[in-house]
């Protein structure tokens, strides 16, 4: 752990905010188990994803020695490029509300000298130089290689990059389905009680979207107040989610690269443009309004194109499109609609417990009944031609949306060098 003390020491990092992390295949340190170390930092990626992907253009690569540079006035705190960075690069500090990384220590390379971690390193497992990168090497266990071409040499492992083998005819054989058990717990970057504001901004903008097109059909009335008041709430709980929100105008700064500028700038231009259209009460606005509400929903779900699901899917009943076609259904009243994305969205989420409980991994079997039945209730009462209401099918749709969208956040997770060790071990 020299490397990461030399880091620390050079840097002045916060306590527990570490650029630099040796990531270990043997965390039990069972005598049964391979051992091996490997020591990451930011790796300064050609295509790196957290400058093109981050919103506010917070990153900006040096032209001298092509490292990463994160600007700390211009970060925001969305934490979007956490989520990108494969190699968990990027750290969010929670005292200054902001992400902090690697900076590859470009003061005294350019002076000639090497990067602080690899002067700190007694054993000579870290260098700094300018050579061809070889990126068959990249196939070190644990390494992530996404194609981003990182800018780091891997040594590669004897016997072809395998896992090293140890001879210890002593040790006591491991039930590898309980080995996850005894390996040491790590937090997860995408998680509901961090994510509650997001799952609630999420179906306010499905609903608000669907909303307008249904009042474009003529099929529900569009109030102003009643708009401006959910408007407000889905502003509100978006900015719940970043560390600096006098900053949320850097939000949509790069709209060339980022699906989550993509997003902002959409709905935002929804929002004002419904609005005008609801004073006005000019439809050709509502048109254009409901175009960015459109390309927003295609926003919100491809803003969570980096997470990695459990359930190995590639569609999940939880789409945001999904949900909006579902509401708009219900206010247009278009019964053909509402049954097709019923049994859409109740065979992808059937699709996807059962892929979980064949893994063996958790999922809640009474919640889950509770979604279907939060699927299946609405219908059957409009089946049976019952004297309902809206706002009974909408309120129960709704609950049952928000199990789902719940579920999205809770059975996904980041792609990062420890959590590809912990499937290794």
């Amino acid at each position: 752990m020299a490397c990461v003390a030399g880091c620390s020491i050079e840097n002045g990092t916060s306590l527990g905010v570490n650029w630099r992390e040796v990531n270990c295949h043997n965390k039990i340190k069972h005598p049964s188990l391979p051992v091996f170390h490997f020591s990451l930092a930011c790796n300064h990626c050609e295509e790196a994803l957290c400058m093109q992907n981050c919103p506010a253009l917070a990153y900006t690569r040096d032209k001298e020695t092509g490292a990463i540079i994160h600007h700390a006035e211009a970060c925001i705190g969305c934490k979007y490029c956490t989520w990108a960075c494969p190699y968990d690069a990027p750290k969010y500090n929670p005292a200054t509300q902001i992400v902090e990384k690697c900076n590859f220590c470009v003061d005294r390379i350019s002076d000639g000298k090497q990067p602080a971690c690899a002067q700190a390193c007694p054993v000579g497992a870290l260098s700094f130089g300018q050579e061809e990168v070889n990126e068959e090497n990249h196939l070190t266990p644990g390494f992530v290689n996404m194609g981003i071409k990182p800018s780091i040499q891997l040594i590669p492992l004897r016997e072809e990059h395998s896992t090293p083998q140890i001879e210890n005819t002593d040790a006591i054989e491991i039930d590898l389905e309980k080995l996850d058990r005894y390996l040491p717990k790590t937090e997860s970057k995408v998680a509901l009680d961090k994510e509650w504001t997001l799952v609630l901004f999420t179906i306010a903008v499905a609903g608000l979207v669907s909303w307008q097109a249904a009042h474009l059909m003529g099929k529900i009335e569009m109030p102003l107040i009643p708009f401006a008041i959910i408007s407000v709430l889905a502003i509100a709980l978006t900015s719940l989610h970043i560390g600096k929100k006098l900053r949320m105008w850097r939000f949509i700064l790069n709209l060339k690269g980022s699906w989550l500028s993509r997003e902002i700038f959409s709905f935002s231009a929804f929002l004002g443009l419904t609005g005008l259209q609801i004073i006005t009460e000019n439809q050709q606005i509502g048109y254009a309004a409901l175009a960015f509400g459109v390309f927003s929903l295609i926003s919100v779900d491809m803003v969570y194109k980096f997470l990695k699901r459990k359930d190995g899917l590639v569609l999940h009943s939880g789409m945001i499109s999904l949900t909006a076609i579902l509401f708009f259904a219900w206010l247009a009243d278009i019964s053909i609609l509402i049954e097709l994305i019923i049994l859409t969205k109740g065979c992808l989420y059937i699709w996807r417990k059962q892929s979980l409980r064949k893994q063996k991994l958790i999922y809640f079997p009474i919640i889950s009944l509770l979604r279907i039945l939060c699927l299946m209730v609405p219908y059957i009462l409009l089946d049976m031609k019952l004297d309902m209401v809206l706002p009974v099918y909408l309120i129960i749709t709704f609950l049952g949306e928000i199990i789902d969208r719940s579920e999205f956040y809770d059975e996904s997770d980041i792609v990062t060098p420890k959590n590809e060790l912990r499937i290794i071990n």
